[in-house]
Order: C-alpha cells, then sequence, then structure tokens
C-alpha cells in the first residue's frame, strides 16, 4: 500500500516539477511551523499562478485511510481558488457567510 502511495507522490512531484519550470506553480514556506523533526519548515503554502487554486502542504497531518484508520503523514489541503482581480493590487473582499 505504501508503495503505491510513494508512486502516486512521485508522480504528481514530478507534474508539479514540469509545470514549475514555466512559473505556474509558487511555493511559499509558512512561518513559524517546527516541522515533525524539528528541523523547521514542515508546511508550505503553494499557488497555482495560472488559475487561482491554492493549497496547504503538510508533512504531518491527520489522514483517514479507506479502512477508516487514522495515522500521521504528508499530504495536501486544497484551499479553495482565488477569484480574480481586474487589475494588480486591487484589494478582493472575502464574501461573508
Amino acid at each position: 500500500m505504501r508503495t503505491g502511495w510513494m508512486v502516486l507522490g512521485l508522480l504528481a512531484v514530478s507534474a508539479v516539477a514540469q509545470a514549475a519550470d514555466d512559473g505556474r506553480y509558487e511555493a511559499f514556506p509558512l512561518a513559524g511551523v517546527l516541522g515533525s523533526k524539528g528541523g523547521g519548515g514542515g508546511r508550505a503554502f503553494i499557488l497555482d499562478t495560472r488559475d487561482g487554486h491554492v493549497w496547504i502542504w503538510s508533512e504531518n497531518e491527520l489522514i483517514a485511510a479507506p479502512d477508516g484508520s487514522r495515522h500521521y503523514g504528508a499530504g495536501f489541503i486544497y484551499q479553495g481558488k482565488l477569484p480574480s482581480a481586474a487589475q494588480p493590487g486591487e484589494f478582493i473582499e472575502t464574501p461573508r457567510k
């Protein structure tokens, strides 16, 4: 099972690396979050600069398996899509729920 997840992860990383070559994806470390080994890092903000999608990558996220069990591991959390702005620097308000 782990091998399958590793292969899927490698495919995702290679696709992102290829798209990152053209500047589509940008990743920014999130400050103040220590990694599981205490070395710092552990989380990153990832932005799709073409379509506006946003993810958070975490090296220590609670993951639910198909059988219902839970464990901690690395994973992506999709945050949503940013609205388009009419011009650079435009402030976009968040709609209230």
